[in-house]
C-alpha cells in the first residue's frame, strides 16, 4: 500500500499544537474534505467526509459516512487513525508533532491503496496549510 508523508513547521508551541489537534470535534476545522467528525465509542469516532471526483470509481465527488479508528499518544504527541474498506479501498495515517526549536513540526503520513499521488499530496498540504492558517489566527490556540 502506497504512503504519502509531508511536514510543516509553525510558529506554536508543541503541547499546545498537539492538544489543539488531538479533540475529535477539531478535525473537520483541519482536515481537508473532512466535514463531521464526533466521538463514537472507544477508540472510534464517526466522520462524514467529501471524496473527490478524482478519488471515486465514477468521477464524481462522493460524501461517505464511516467509523473510524481514532487514537491518541498524548506521551508521543502522535495520533493514528484507519477506516475498513472505504470507497473500496483501506485508508490510514498518522499524525505526529515534534519540537523544532521553539516551533512545532507537525508531520502527517497516509496509507492507502489509492495510487494518485498529485490528488494525495494536494490533499495533506491542503490540510498542512490549514492548520498554518488556524495557528497564524490564533495568538494562542483554543482547546
Amino acid at each position: 500500500m502506497p504512503e504519502y508523508q509531508r511536514a510543516l513547521t509553525v510558529d506554536a508551541s508543541p503541547d499546545e499544537l498537539f492538544e489543539y489537534l488531538s479533540k475529535v470535534e477539531n478535525l473537520p476545522d483541519y482536515f481537508a474534505g473532512l466535514k463531521e467528525a464526533h466521538s463514537a465509542t472507544g477508540d472510534e469516532v464517526h466522520v462524514t467526509a467529501r471524496v473527490p471526483a478524482e478519488a471515486t470509481a465514477g468521477g464524481h465527488p462522493e460524501q461517505v459516512e464511516s467509523n473510524a479508528s481514532f487514537s491518541v499518544d498524548a506521551d508521543r504527541r502522535a495520533i493514528r487513525w484507519g477506516t475498513p474498506a472505504l470507497n473500496d479501498h483501506d485508508y490510514g495515517g498518522s499524525l505526529e508533532v515534534t519540537p523544532d526549536g521553539e516551533r512545532a513540526r507537525l508531520a502527517v503520513t497516509l496509507h492507502t491503496e489509492h495510487d494518485d499521488p498529485d490528488t494525495i499530496n494536494a490533499g495533506i498540504d491542503q490540510t498542512l496549510r490549514n492548520v498554518e492558517r488556524i495557528v497564524t489566527r490564533k495568538p494562542r490556540l483554543q482547546n
